[in-house]
């Protein structure tokens, strides 16, 4: 069976553990698993006071703080272990358990940030009741299972350590019709058609918020306003009537203004989170397909693949934080300070 680590004697097995080594890399990988740490009891406590404190009717969102904390809970304890230790694990059942959390996380991730900006671009249609929260959520987490959980039992693919070893993914080198047309589903699935659904609306429905609150829409609404009101009254006390059309428009403005910042703010969490997102997973995808390809430089240079995993995991530990941050900053700072 091909493994996808490279440079294995670096990272010696945990039961050949007889001492504790202070070589450059080792100490280099202490201080990153320090940093993960700091990072993810943050993270832990901020999710679990979110959940049992705010009922948040977005099960969408929900879904971020859960995928967060399946990474936390189930991945990053084992990792940080082999990484104070300078040791990996290797067993078979820690990988599958390992990759499987790690994949299916970034794999909700991706699909929850597409269904988040295709609720926003329909509301802003006008078509808020076409499609539901819940039918959303149960489809990102199905569809994130049914490519994710078949690779824990060897179904079309399987998980196997790659880097340095102390962290597991898809074997990208298996050779296999299956393995090959498995990968392949995965990247257009997963990544690219997600990745085009995700600009397409996303760029639509920031075309729609300019061309509905933009001043000049504004001005030319007012006066629609008081011709359409001026044509069905035209006397009975024109100062008064014409002051309190005034009146009407003002609070008119302020909702639609109420409104543009509600969707604005949307769209900039959606567009932050998505272009971070893209940011730390592409450098992966790109790895991952150099490991298809079987290119012996990404083979020679092992940290590579692990720095690159390391970033793409960190973006879905923290992208729960930063959604709320930028969509509700005062719950943000309530929580997380409290």
């Amino acid at each position: 069976m091909v493994y996808n680590e490279t440079n294995a004697s670096l990272w010696p097995c945990a039961h050949s553990l007889h001492y504790i080594s202070w070589t450059v890399p080792c100490t280099v990988c202490r201080l990153g698993g320090t940093l993960i740490l700091l990072i993810s009891i943050v993270c832990f406590s901020f999710n679990i006071r979110f959940l049992f404190s705010h009922r948040c009717k977005n099960s969408l969102a929900v879904s971020l703080f859960l995928a967060s904390l399946l990474v936390i809970t189930i991945s990053v304890p084992g990792v940080i272990v082999q990484l104070f230790t300078c040791h990996r694990h290797c067993l078979k059942i820690y990988c599958r358990i390992e990759g499987f959390c790690s994949y299916l996380s970034g794999c909700v991730c991706m699909l929850v940030f597409m269904s988040l900006s295709i609720h926003r671009y329909l509301s802003l249609c006008s078509c808020k009741n076409s499609l539901s929260y819940g039918v959303s959520t149960c489809f990102s987490w199905s569809l994130s299972l049914a490519f994710t959980f078949p690779l824990v039992f060897d179904y079309f693919n399987s998980y196997m350590p790659e880097g340095l070893g102390f962290h597991c993914s898809i074997n990208w080198q298996d050779s296999s019709s299956i393995g090959r047309a498995y990968i392949l589903s995965s990247f257009i699935f997963m990544y690219f058609i997600p990745l085009t659904i995700l600009v397409f609306v996303n760029v639509q429905a920031h075309l729609i918020v300019r061309r509905i609150y933009t001043k000049e829409n504004l001005h030319s609404t007012f006066i629609n306003y008081m011709h359409q009101k001026n044509a069905t009254r035209k006397s009975r006390q024109e100062v008064d009537y014409k002051n309190t059309l005034v009146h009407k428009y003002c609070v008119r403005v302020a909702t639609d203004r109420k409104r543009f910042r509600t969707d604005y703010r949307f769209l900039r969490a959606i567009i932050f989170l998505v272009s971070s997102y893209l940011i730390a997973w592409t450098p992966y995808s790109v790895i991952a397909v150099l490991q298809l390809l079987n290119i012996g430089f990404i083979f020679d240079h092992a940290f590579l693949i692990t720095l690159s995993a390391f970033i793409a995991k960190l973006s879905v530990i923290l992208s729960p934080l930063v959604y709320l941050s930028i969509m509700n900053n005062k719950l943000f700072k309530r929580i997380l300070f409290k």
